[in-house]
Order: structure tokens, then C-alpha cells, then sequence
């Protein structure tokens, strides 16, 4: 109230202080009745008795009635003196109502503009309260339908997964059933293909037996080779006696009766191990092979491949492989001799188990064939269109990760272009290095013509503006090659980086790594590369320039792309207000 009250204070103590200083002003500036005596008449002429008639009466009376008009006028001018001082105070009175009037208006006027922004403030405040129930409403609505949608994909993702583990499964049996399947049809054809080389095998194994004087029995070992070093066949009994070079004749009746090349005689030589008649006794035989001795004189070379024939009982078997000099005996096979007894009985079984294998090894194949050659085309369809997909995977995949390096390398690579005061355009290529070595940008066109350090500005208007490094004198040198805008000739750009001088003096190291940036009309490709001083020139990296009908084209495809993710967007939004929709009558 005080501070209220200042103002008003003040003016009436102005307006009465004006008063005062009016009715003053007024006092000293009045205009005061002089006596005005007429000249040639003075005081002391008027006590001179001259004779003449006196007028010091008259005098007298005169002064009074002018006495008496000074009175009144000075009467006249102290009250209009007072009436002057009390319309002062009458206006300045007036004054201070009126500036009471103002005061008490502006004190209601900013009482009202008080509550009026008090009730502002409040409405605010509750608008604001209700503006942040609203956003939570929708932020917990919004992390509702993501936990939703979250809980669903995962549902559908473990569902996924279970069909495709069960699948999964249900594929590694059929294929460990086909393994199998295949490992007994290998193992047969394995046979077969052993029996038919062995049979195959056998004129000139036999040429070479009769050659040598060779006996047969029904278990008989040959060997077989084709040069003149000197290969040594050794045959363990099921005794575990040792039939070799060293021991000819063993105790269970078998024996080496032909040994070759112990000398360098015959680029055709064989040797035998054999147990006339029927004496082999049963039981299991391992096959051996040692490379014994190089004659050199005879420059035979290595490795030296040999075969072996086995006859065990009338199954032939033929087992074949190479040896150098000096590798450790090798062992090459082993078979098992039945009983005397069962011989013919394991003949016949096994003749017959033969020919029931192949029967139905033919039946399978026939009836498999088919079905296979449809599996196998389905699956070569399915195995093309998954490795066309991954390789647009990979291939996407290695352009998002160029262009994101690319982008990572932007920054540096602007700051040394601007510090280099490179120009710029829709095509360009950059190479950065970090060291004094001198690295060379080349760019061939697709006219043919080489853009390089001696070639800087070519027919086909692309230009290497940064030449860096030709002297040491940065650490983090930068080259350009820039055609201006819708200058750059469409076709295919190679980009090559030659290691053209190692900087002795800056002591720089190798190899340097470098960075080739290229925008190729706002694809923008990182690669990466390291050379070294003596490296020939380095092809990098690649590329083609689209016509301007393909970027038209490209525009127009990418234009088409938004607007379908645009109305898929859509299409989800109306689907999901479905849901939201449903899942509230359903609360209801």
C-alpha cells in the first residue's frame, strides 16, 4: 500500500509546492502605487512661506486619499493574492484527485491483468497436464501394441523355428538313410570296380607272371609297377610271419617265389607272393608295399604308382597307389581267407549275394531314378533361387556396408578436400593414404583414355585437380579425379592406385594403406587396399556410370518404391486400428 501510495504522495506535495511558489511569484511581481509629485514641487519648497496661498493641507489631504487608495489597492491585491493561491490549491486538489483517479485505475487495471494471467497460467497449466496425460495415454497404448506385436512375432518366430527343426530333423534322417544307402552302394561299386580293375589287370599281370616263371595258387599277391626302381611287396600271415625280400619261404607255406628290379632289369616288373595249391591257411592277410631303392642310373622318376592283385579263393580284388623314396612302408590292403569247409559255400553265398545286391541295387536305382532326377531338379531350383537370393543378399549387403564405410570416410575426406580446395561433382573419385609415401590415382574412361599425373584433364572432361605428395608434405595426403555435373560419359570406369615413390627421408613405412572413395551420381563405394614401393599398378575397384535415361529410370523405380511403402504403411496402420478396434469390442 505504500508503494501504492508513493505516487500520489508525491504529486500533491509538486502541486502544492507549485502553489506556494505562484503565490509568491505573484507577491514580488505586483505593481506598487508610487507618488508621483509634479516637477519644480518639493518638500522644501513647500515650507517656504513665500506668500503664496499654502498647500501643505491640501498636501496632506492629498497623501491621505492616496494613503487610503494605496490601502485599498493593497487590500484589492492581498485578496486577489489569496484567491489566486486558493485556485491554485482548488487545481492542484483537482490535480491530486486526479492522480488519485489514475492510480486507483491503474492499480484495478493491474489487479485485473493480474488475475487475468493468473487464470491464463492456470488454463495453461491444465492444458499442459492434460497435453502429458494424453501423450502417455498413447506412449502406453503405442509400447502395448509393441509388446503385442513383439510377443506375436516371437510366437511366430518359435513357431517358425519349430517347424523348421522339425523339418530340419526329418531332412538329416532322410539324408543319413541316403548316406547310408550311398556307403553300401560306394562300398558295392567299390567292389565291383575292384573286381573289374583286378579283371582288367589281369592279361598283363598274367604276361608278366608267365614272363617271370611265376607259380599260382588260390591265394596269390602280385604287384605291379612301370619304371625300374625297386618296389618290395610284403605280405603279414595270420600267424604274423613276414613274407618279403628278406624272408622268401614262410612256415605257413607261403612264399615270394618273384622278386624284381634288385637290379634295374625290366621297366615291367612284378612281384608274387603265393601259396600253391590250397595250403593258405584262414585267417587275415595284410598287404604292404615299401619303396626299397631309386636306381638313378636309370633317372626313373617318383612318385612311382604300382597296382596290386589279389586273388583270395577266386575274388580277385585290385588295389592301386604311388610311392617316392623314402616314405614309410605303406600299408595297402587287408583281406581274410575263410576255412577250407566253407570256401564253397562262401563262394556260393557269395556269388549269390552278389547277384541279389545287383538285382536289387538295379531294381533301387530304377526306381529311384526317377524320383531323384525330380528331387534333384527341385532341389537345384530351390538350391539356384537361394543362391541367387544370398547372392543379392551379399551383394546388397557389401554395397550397404561400401556405402556406410564410405559415408564413415566422408568426413575426413571432405576436410581434406576443402584443405586442398578440390572440386566436386556427381562423379568422383578419391584416394586417401596416411603417410609421405606417393600414391598415384589412375582412372581409365570408358573411351579408353588414362586420367594420371601426367594426363591431369582428358577429352572426356574428368580431371585430377589434387595432385599430393609429389614432394613429403602431408601426412594425410589427398588425390581427386571430378567431372562436373551431367559431364561424365556413361559406360564402365576402372580405378587402378600405383605405389609411385617411397619418401626415404620422412622415414615412412610399407605398406600403406589406402581408401578409394568413388560417387558414382550419389552411390557412394569405399574400398580398401595396401601397397608397396614396387608393387605394380593395383586395379581397385570398378563401376558404371548409369545414361541419363537409366537415372531417370532409377528415379522413377525409387519414386514408385516410396509411394509403395507408403501405402504398405497405410494398409498396416488401417489393419492395426482394425485390431485395436476389435480388441476393444472384445473388452466391451
Amino acid at each position: 500500500m505504500a508503494s501504492n501510495m508513493e505516487p500520489v504522495t508525491i504529486v500533491t506535495m509538486s502541486a502544492l509546492g507549485g502553489g506556494f511558489m505562484v503565490g509568491v511569484w505573484y507577491i514580488l511581481v505586483r505593481s506598487d502605487a508610487k507618488l508621483n509629485m509634479r516637477p519644480g514641487m518639493s518638500a522644501e519648497g513647500l515650507r517656504q512661506s513665500t506668500g503664496a496661498p499654502s498647500f501643505g493641507r491640501t498636501k496632506q489631504e492629498i497623501d491621505r486619499k492616496l494613503a487610503i487608495v494605496e490601502t485599498r489597492r493593497r487590500r484589492s491585491e492581498i485578496i486577489e493574492s489569496r484567491l489566486a493561491v486558493q485556485e491554485a490549491e482548488l487545481i492542484a486538489a483537482q490535480r491530486i484527485r486526479k492522480l488519485e483517479e489514475e492510480a486507483n485505475n491503474e492499480r484495478n487495471r493491474r489487479e485485473q491483468e493480474r488475475l487475468r494471467m493468473e487464470e491464463e497460467e492456470r488454463l495453461r497449466v491444465a492444458s499442459e497436464e492434460n497435453r502429458m496425460k494424453e501423450q502417455q495415454q498413447q506412449e502406453r497404448l503405442r509400447l502395448e501394441d509393441e509388446s503385442r506385436m513383439a510377443n506375436q512375432r516371437a510366437e511366430e518366430e518359435t513357431r517358425l523355428q519349430q517347424e523348421k527343426e522339425e523339418l530340419r530333423q526329418a531332412e538329416m534322417a532322410a539324408l543319413e538313410e541316403q548316406r547310408l544307402a550311398e556307403l553300401e552302394a560306394a562300398k558295392l561299386q567299390e567292389e565291383m570296380d575292384s573286381r573289374a580293375a583286378a579283371e582288367a589287370a589281369m592279361s598283363e599281370l598274367q604276361e608278366r607272371l608267365n614272363r617271370e616263371g611265376a607259380m599260382t595258387g588260390d591265394v596269390q599277391i602280385s604287384l605291379m609297377w612301370e619304371n625300374f626302381n625297386d618296389l618290395d611287396l610284403h605280405v603279414v600271415c595270420p600267424s604274423g610271419e613276414r613274407i618279403h625280400g628278406g624272408n622268401k619261404l614262410s612256415e605257413c607255406n607261403g612264399e615270394l617265389d618273384v622278386d624284381a628290379n634288385v637290379r634295374p632289369e625290366t621297366k615291367k616288373p612284378v612281384e608274387n607272393v603265393v601259396w600253391p595249391g590250397v595250403s593258405a591257411p584262414p585267417g587275415t592277410y595284410q598287404v604292404y608295399v615299401h619303396h626299397y631303392k631309386k636306381h638313378k642310373k636309370r633317372r626313373a622318376k617318383d612318385p612311382t604308382s604300382f597296382q596290386i592283385i589279389v586273388n583270395n579263393v577266386g575274388d580277385y580284388r585290385e588295389y592301386h597307389g604311388d610311392l617316392t623314396h623314402g616314405d614309410p612302408i605303406t600299408l595297402v590292403c587287408q583281406f581274410d581267407v575263410p576255412e577250407r569247409n566253407e570256401q564253397t559255400e562262401n563262394a556260393q553265398r557269395s556269388l549269390e549275394d552278389q547277384m541279389r545286391l545287383e538285382s536289387e541295387e538295379s531294381a533301387r536305382q530304377e526306381a529311384e531314378k526317377d524320383e531323384e532326377e525330380a528331387t534333384r531338379q527341385a532341389e537345384l531350383a530351390a538350391a539356384e533361387q537361394q543362391r541367387l537370393t544370398e547372392l543379392e543378399a551379399a551383394k546388397e549387403e557389401e554395397e550397404l556396408a561400401s556405402k556406410q564405410a564410405a559415408e564413415d570416410a566422408m568426413s575426413e575426406l571432405q576436410d581434406r578436400l576443402d584443405r586442398e580446395g578440390a572440386r566436386s561433382g556427381d562423379v568422383q573419385i578419391s584416394l586417401m593414404w596416411d603417410n609421405y609415401n606417393d600414391l598415384d590415382l589412375h582412372v581409365l574412361c570408358p573411351s579408353g583414355e588414362r586420367i594420371h599425373g601426367g594426363n591431369k584433364k582428358s577429352e572426356c572432361g574428368g580431371e585430377l585437380d589434387v595432385d599430393a605428395n609429389v614432394r613429403p608434405e602431408t601426412k594425410k595426403p589427398v588425390e581427386n579425379v571430378v567431372w562436373d555435373d551431367n559431364t561424365a560419359q556413361p559406360g564402365e570406369y576402372q580405378v587402378y592406385v600405383h605405389h609411385y615413390k617411397k619418401h626415404k627421408k620422412r622415414r615412412t613405412k610399407d605398406p600403406t594403406k589406402f581408401k578409394v572413395i568413388v560417387n558414382n551420381v550419389g552411390d557412394m563405394l569405399e574400398f580398401d587396399g595396401d601397397l608397396s614401393h614396387g608393387d605394380p599398378i593395383k586395379l581397385v575397384a570398378q563401376f558404371k556410370v548409369p545414361s541419363q535415361e537409366e537415372r531417370d529410370a532409377k528415379i522413377e523405380a525409387i519414386r514408385k518404391e516410396l509411394e509403395n511403402i507408403g501405402s504398405k504403411n497405410s494398409t498396416m496402420q488401417n489393419d492395426s486400428g482394425e485390431v485395436e478396434s476389435h480388441s476393444e469390442d472384445e473388452n466391451v
